[in-house]
């Protein structure tokens, strides 16, 4: 009887212990520090490079359509090279801002890029709240304010929606007033409301004053939360559509390898032998690689829990333990991840 055992247990055993007893340290030191106040350098729209203004048009013409144009477009360079662009309607009392994050990191030697962009609808109530609404589908660690009412729609790409949807809550949670339309003004409410926000962190423990007093740095709260959030099967929302789509081919693909393929391999190589052996592994090991490369380019990097999940569970279940101890899971996981990472950087407009 085949023993249960093959070194995608080791694999995953070794980047769980790593992650719990490494990851806060390193967070520790890769963190930047966040400023008690903006200072912002605005970015004329001459300024834009040609792949920015590409990014921007089919947003800028979304919002068009609903009456929103472009007021001026910022970045806080004492926080990093994210961009925001702000948009305001006259004849509306919610603003709207895109906002775009780009990331760079290297954890030992290994280089990966994070970038997204979201946009937000934000209706001030003249009850001092503010309600929000958002397709941001990076999972926030640190704590609400009562103040900040929030609605998240990480699926919806269409901004028309979107605006209907904010508009639908908006219209039941009281009198709004409307936004400040010029420069300094959007600037200023910028400044206040993140001086706003970091004080309610910092009562909460999840921001603490930086010795030099001109800034704040995370606690070891959000870094708990962070290495909670990374044994999700999920790093970000993600559409019930490729989670469907991205559980089916990682357990169906390396199924058909297993179980069709190998085997056809092994009758097809004659004599039986070591290379029969090393064929059908190879077979097998290119089901799961190809399934890395549609995964991580049509659902982007997925977390290795979920690999683990639909690429090592299932296949055992049906397929038991007879072919093999290669990582055939962590395989998957590996072409994923940086397939996904090719797309990211091709997809960067912020930084080269």
């Amino acid at each position: 009887m085949p023993v249960p055992f093959d070194l995608d247990i080791v694999t995953y055993a070794w980047a769980t212990l790593r992650v719990i007893f490494g990851s806060k340290a390193r967070l520790r030191r890769n963190t930047r520090p966040i400023p008690l106040h903006y200072e912002v350098d605005l970015v004329p729209e001459e300024q834009l490079t040609v792949a920015q203004k590409e990014y921007l048009t089919p947003i800028d013409a979304q919002l068009a359509a609903l009456n929103y144009r472009p007021v001026c477009t910022y970045r806080v360079k004492n926080l990093g090279t994210n961009l925001a662009r702000v948009y305001a309607n006259p004849a509306d009392t919610a603003s709207c801002v895109l906002t775009i994050v780009e990331v760079k990191v290297d954890v030992d030697g290994v280089k990966g890029v994070k970038n997204s962009s979201s946009i937000r609808f934000t209706t001030r109530l003249s009850s001092g709240k503010r309600f929000m609404t958002t397709n941001m589908a990076l999972k926030s660690l640190f704590d609400r304010p009562d103040y900040l009412l929030e609605q998240r729609l990480p699926n919806v790409t269409d901004l028309g929606q979107l605006k209907r949807k904010h508009d639908e809550r908006a219209s039941t949670l009281g009198v709004a007033y409307s936004p400040p339309r010029d420069v300094q003004g959007i600037l200023a409410d910028a400044n206040s409301e993140h001086e706003r926000y970091s004080k309610f962190q910092l009562e909460r423990g999840v921001y603490q004053l930086a010795p030099d007093g001109n800034s704040y740095l995370l606690t070891d709260k959000v870094f708990e939360r962070g290495i909670r959030n990374h044994f999700l099967p999920f790093g970000r929302r993600i559409s019930l559509a490729q989670v469907f789509f991205s559980g089916l081919l990682g357990a169906v693909l390396p199924l058909l390898g297993i179980l069709r393929l190998a085997p056809w391999v092994k009758q097809s190589t004659y004599p039986a032998g070591l290379e029969t052996q090393l064929a059908s592994s190879f077979a097998i090991a290119m089901c799961y690689s190809l399934a890395g490369v549609i995964i991580g380019w049509l659902c982007d990097a997925q977390k290795f829990t979920w690999i683990i999940l639909v690429a090592y569970l299932p296949q055992h279940l049906v397929a038991g333990w007879n072919y093999g101890w290669f990582p055939y899971a962590t395989l998957l996981y590996t072409v994923c991840y940086f397939v996904a990472q090719a797309k990211r950087r091709r997809a960067l407009i912020l930084q080269t």
